[in-house]
């Protein structure tokens, strides 16, 4: 299951922020700027809050704005640095406070976000999603106290250090190894660090509340439970490919990627078999529509996650077979706003054509 850290964050944000660029005079780079997120164009918004703090670089709803432009763009270093600077010349700016934790975490350093949050929370009231988030990394944070951290490549991996160092080992390698086969297909390759860690079954559960049917997570940081790993290790090495795969089409379009074409992209990669997934589907009374698999599949009954699973896989599929390396090219699209029918087309590939394909796989 990919449970991806989506950009709301961001979009929060930019709601947020309202008060502060309603003052920005209309006509200004700034107010420029705030239109184009409202608007959702993320090229637009840097290049006018750049131009308004060349002339006022002291302005904290510029730096705001900036970060949240650099955020949307998938630029994460930059946004904190951003969100850095707008926190320091007016401390009481929790919209930065909110997003910069959020950002510190997904990079792995939780106590530092936990920092960020509660300075801010002792300047200004927050949200109440900001306070929940607060108590829910509290919580996280005491159980990886914990636990090990080894650094291995690419990779940080947090484990207990005396029941899953094999474990650990193990998906190092199935991670190194998936790194280079996924990458090669998508034309990307991530070069900031991956997090994974692997919990006991309730803390699994405890940290990311997801369903029963989910055998691992990915929202920032890659998250697998280790009961029962040593028993099945192809089945444990699967769900780190699976999850890998989230992050590294993340990587390369951190926004506006369906959740059928994640997981299915997922999936894929995972090496599930698609000749089984259509003899499954064949045997259900109707395809669950693409309108109702845009969002998170954590909603869905055991028996619904099966077949929202198996139409991903064959969608992506079928996509793999008529774009071969161009799949990447299409998540680029997407990452860059497009609808994924515009995406499509960019790659020379009529979305009726790709529909048809589908159903058509469907049948038979």
């Amino acid at each position: 299951m990919g449970r991806r850290p989506a950009r709301l964050a961001a979009a929060l944000c930019l709601l947020l922020a309202a008060p502060l660029h309603a003052q920005s005079p209309v006509g200004s780079d700034a107010q420029i700027g705030w239109d184009a997120l409202k608007a959702g164009d993320a090229d637009r918004a840097a290049t006018a809050f750049s131009s308004a703090l060349r002339q006022h670089p002291n302005d904290a709803a510029a730096h705001l704005g900036a970060g949240v432009a650099a955020h949307l763009l998938g630029h994460d270093r930059d946004a904190v640095v951003s969100l850095g600077r707008a926190l320091e010349l007016e401390p009481r700016l929790v919209q930065a406070a909110e997003l910069l934790g959020q950002l510190t975490y997904q990079q792995g350093d939780i106590d530092a976000a936990i920092q960020v949050y509660e300075r801010a929370l002792t300047r200004a009231p927050g949200t109440d999603a900001m306070r929940k988030r607060l108590e829910a990394w509290r919580a996280e944070a005491t159980i990886h106290h914990t636990l090990t951290e080894r650094h291995d490549g690419r990779f940080t991996i947090t484990f207990d250090g005396q029941a899953d160092d094999a474990l650990a080992t193990r998906a190092a390698g199935v991670l190194d190894a998936a790194y280079w086969r996924i990458g090669s297909a998508l034309n990307t390759y991530p070069g900031d660090g991956i997090f994974v860690i692997l919990y006991t079954e309730q803390q699994f559960r405890d940290i990311t509340r997801a369903p029963a049917w989910a055998g691992g997570a990915f929202d920032g940081k890659i998250r697998v439970p280790t009961r029962g790993a040593s028993q099945d290790l192809p089945q444990f090495d699967r769900i780190l490919v699976h999850e890998l795969a989230h992050a590294m089409v993340f990587s390369l379009a951190p926004r506006g990627v369906p959740a059928w074409l994640h997981e299915g992209l997922a999936s894929y990669f995972e090496r599930r078999d698609p000749a089984s997934a259509q003899a499954r589907l064949r045997r259900s009374t109707a395809p669950i529509p693409f309108s109702q698999l845009q969002g998170s599949f954590g909603q869905f009954s055991d028996a619904q996650a099966v077949q929202a699973y198996d139409e991903s896989l064959i969608a992506a599929d079928v996509l793999v077979r008529m774009l071969g390396p161009q799949v990447g090219v299409l998540l680029q699209g997407l990452g860059d706003g497009q609808s994924f029918e515009q995406a499509l087309r960019r790659v020379g590939v009529q979305p009726a054509d790709f529909e048809s394909q589908f159903a058509e796989r469907l049948k038979h």
